[in-house]
Formats: C-alpha cells, sequence, structure tokens
C-alpha cells in the first residue's frame, strides 16, 4: 500500500527535521548503533501462542538539544509468517526566555506489514512543555496525525501530563494520557521505574486503560533486565503485557524474549579514565574522600553561557573538567583563588554528566551531585544547566 500525500509530506517533513538535526552546528553529538538477536513466545489476545526470532538494528543521534532515532524489527514466527516494522523518531528542545521552562517539539513516522494483508502506517508530531529541576521535572503535551490500516486514514490526537523524579540512581515517573484515533478512544495511566548499578540495567513499567471506546481495557506491565559483558554486548531478558496501540496497529498480546545486543558505534567517552576506589563508587564518603574534597557550583550568565566552579578543600596545581557538552575531552579549568577554578562553557539547558580530575588523578564525581552510571558502566555526575 502507498502512503497517502499526508503521509507523505509528514515523512518529508521528518527528514528536513532530521537533516537540521545533524547539520546544525551543536555541541556534543553522540551516535549510538545497536544490533539485537533474540527469541521471543508472544500470544496475542485470541490466538494460540507462537514462537518468533527477530533482529533489530537501531541508531540513534544525539545532542543537548535533540535526538532522532530510526529503528527497524524482522520476526520470523514459527509458522513460517513474516513481519517486518520500521520507525523513525525525532525531538528538538526549545529554551525560552524563562530558563527553567523549555519546549520541545517531537515526531514520528513508522509502519508495519504482516503476510501481504496487513500494513499499517503513521505519521504524528507532538509538542511538550517542561519544567526542569535538578533530580525531578514535569510535563504536559499534546499530539497529532494521522493513521491507516490498509483504509483511509483516520486522524490521531492525544493529550498528556507527566512527572518524573530521580533519587540515589533510580528514576520514576508517572503519565496520564487521553487519545482519540477516529471513533476509537481511551484513557492511559502508566508509572515506570529505572534502575542501573553497575553492569546491570533494571526497567519496569505498570499501566492502566479505562474510560475506553475500542481500545481495550484493563491491567498490563512489562519490565526488562539488560546485563552489560563489555563495552560491545550485553544480554536482556523481557517480559510482559502490552495494550492495543491503534495509532501503529499492535494487536495487545504477552510475551517474554530474551536474546543479545551488540553495540556496532559507541558514544564518546573519557580516553583514559582511572578507576575509582571503591570507597568513591558506594557509600557516603568522608572528609578524607577526594569526591567529598571537590564540590561543583553552575552558574547561568546572562549571555547564554555557564560558568563552572570546582571548589577543593585541597591545594591543587591543576583541575579538569570532561562531560557530553566537551565530547568526552578534558578542558583545563583557570585558577580563580586559593582552591577555587572555573571554566566558562557554551552548554545548553537541560540534564548533562560530567566528571572531575584533580591533579591528573582519578576522574571523580563532585560532591552534592547525583551520581550515575554511563553507557559503560562508569559513574558520572548529573547537572542541571536552566
Amino acid at each position: 500500500m502507498r502512503p497517502s500525500k499526508a503521509a507523505r509530506r509528514a515523512g518529508a517533513a521528518a527528514l528536513a527535521a532530521a537533516w537540521w538535526l545533524l547539520g546544525a552546528p551543536a555541541p556534543a553529538a553522540q551516535t549510538t548503533g545497536t544490533v539485537d538477536a533474540g527469541v521471543s513466545s508472544v500470544r496475542y489476545d485470541g490466538f494460540l501462542p507462537s514462537g518468533a526470532a527477530s533482529i533489530s538494528p537501531a541508531l540513534r543521534w544525539e545532542r543537548p538539544t535533540g535526538a532522532l532515532t530510526a529503528r527497524g524489527t524482522y520476526l520470523r514466527f514459527e509458522s513460517g509468517h513474516r513481519s517486518l516494522q520500521g520507525l523513525v523518531a525525532g525531538s528538538l528542545l526549545i529554551r525560552p526566555a524563562e530558563q527553567r521552562w523549555r519546549g520541545e517539539l517531537g515526531g514520528s513516522v513508522g509502519g508495519s506489514r504482516y503476510l501481504d494483508f496487513a500494513s499499517f502506517w503513521h505519521a504524528t508530531a507532538d509538542a511538550r512543555l517542561h519544567i526542569v529541576g535538578t533530580d525531578h521535572g514535569a510535563w504536559i503535551g499534546a499530539t497529532g496525525g494521522r493513521t491507516s490500516y490498509g483504509r483511509a486514514a483516520l486522524p490521531v490526537t492525544a493529550a498528556g501530563i507527566g512527572a518524573w523524579a530521580r533519587s540515589s540512581g533510580v528514576t520514576l515517573a508517572a503519565s496520564a494520557t487521553r487519545l482519540f484515533v477516529g471513533d476509537t478512544a481511551y484513557s492511559d495511566f502508566v508509572s515506570t521505574a529505572q534502575a542501573r548499578r553497575g553492569a546491570l540495567a533494571l526497567d519496569a513499567s505498570l499501566g492502566a486503560r479505562f474510560a475506553s471506546r475500542g481500545g481495550g481495557h484493563g491491567v498490563y506491565g512489562e519490565a526488562t533486565a539488560t546485563l552489560a559483558l563489555g563495552e560491545r554486548a550485553l544480554l536482556f531478558v523481557a517480559g510482559g503485557r502490552y495494550p492495543t496501540d491503534p495509532v501503529s496497529g499492535n494487536v495487545a498480546g504477552r510475551y517474554v524474549s530474551a536474546g543479545v545486543r551488540l553495540r556496532v558505534a559507541r558514544p564518546a567517552r573519557l580516553a583514559s579514565r582511572t578507576s575509582l576506589p571503591s570507597a568513591a563508587r558506594h557509600g557516603t564518603p568522608d572528609d578524607a574522600d577526594p569526591v567529598a574534597g571537590a564540590r561543583l557550583e553552575v552558574v547561568a550568565r546572562p549571555d547564554g553561557a555557564v560558568r563552572l566552579v570546582l571548589y577543593t578543600t585541597q591545594s591543587a596545581a591543576s583541575v579538569e573538567l570532561a562531560g557530553d557538552f566537551t565530547d568526552w575531552q578534558p578542558r583545563p579549568l583557570r585558577r580563580t583563588a586559593d582552591r577555587t577554578w572555573e571554566i566558562v562553557l557554551p552548554i545548553p539547558s537541560g540534564l548533562h554528566r560530567l566528571n572531575a580530575r584533580i591533579d591528573g588523578a582519578a576522574w571523580i564525581v563532585p560532591a552534592g551531585l547525583t551520581r550515575t552510571a554511563d553507557d559503560f558502566g562508569d559513574e558520572v555526575g548529573i547537572i542541571a544547566v536552566p
């Protein structure tokens, strides 16, 4: 089936946005490419269970002000039938004058095909308004677009609100959404939790669908566990129940899957990293710990630049910072007073990751920052730029 003119226009708009994101000058562009290979047992509602093997390549390009993701999935069921799915999605963050608030514009174009008769496509755009703090935030947004299942396209409209909070390496979020697709309408309430400890990461969601007209109803939930086997591979196990999605054409069902994810393109990281002592990785450091001996302050300037000030409790000959806003290249700080160092950089609004180093010793997380693990299992600090 050929997509309609509206779908082609939406696809062209998405490609134009992607070109702008890729071509516009900006710091700290990160590219991550992965390929998932796995096996699943799937039971769609109203059908018998079926086994399937899958291959799913994905590519994500991101920077502090936007991201672009492309993903495809090939499924082969034990019956010999095959399914193809594809999705391209992007987002762009807009920083308004009131710096705690920021806007987000996004869009997605996708399609799927099963055998020779079941073909879906969709094209949607959305806008969100965020308020962001150091370790919490909230948003409100709306979505509009079109979707089709082998016939005339149906309008898609939705409105939602959500909030999130992060503490001790755990991120909790909740959202409520009301969605209309043609004559179908329903409301979803979803809560999620993400946690990471070293090489192990856990993601879980629990949701409920209610006030539904043609979209099903009930409770659903999913969970995923991943274990990194180094910088290029990880194992994953996932399972749960998901609801019907009339936008992308997914039918409600239950599944269990397992497989391996191979990283074929990696985000940048520190070129050289000394292992941190166990006291710096776990627990609350005392005054003798070098992490407690460094405190970072973030100061936004009227000209849009950001001043990073590091206070140390020890005399130092050199201090460096590296973060996603420097493409993880170490940048030396300038001494401004005894045990005070600073640097001024053009850092976009939002959350950023960084490490500090004093006199060429181990890379550390300055005291007072939220700690998390990066894509390689190393510990980094989180700062919020208003």
